[in-house]
């Protein structure tokens, strides 16, 4: 059997880090809608969380995403902080005990798994070097 072919732009870095999503209105504007979750992957072409449900967003809806990196981090996935607008592409529960499952204990709700692509503009910051 043949093995995968990638079709990734870019690298994907395995990682957890805080983001934030805000909904965003046909005229780019952001409103109040906003959600803080966890990277569970990222790429200059988009990332993927988990939030606590009930999710407001769908697949297609405008977003503005932000995720900010530890500095260890940043040796995995070469940049401080990701900041863009984006289209939520996949809304879903993430199942118990399935592949990027987190421990959802708290009973405030379950995970919900979202994709966000990323418009082609996406700001990427690198570290700031200490002196």
């Amino acid at each position: 059997m043949r093995g995968a072919i990638e079709r990734r732009r870019f690298r994907r870095a395995e990682l957890e880090a805080p983001v934030v999503i805000r909904a965003m209105d046909a005229d780019g504007a952001a409103e109040q809608i906003t959600v803080t979750g966890q990277a569970k992957n990222v790429s200059l072409a988009g990332l993927y969380c988990h939030v606590k449900g009930p999710c407001p967003f769908v697949a297609g809806q405008r977003v503005l995403s932000s995720i900010v990196f530890s500095e260890e981090q940043v040796r995995l996935f070469p940049f401080a902080r990701v900041l863009g607008q984006g289209w939520v592409t996949r809304v879903e529960p993430v199942l118990p005990g399935g592949k990027g499952a987190g421990d959802d204990s708290s009973g405030q709700g379950t995970l919900v798994g979202v994709t966000v692509a990323f418009a082609p503009d996406v700001t990427a910051l690198g570290m700031l070097e200490s002196s």
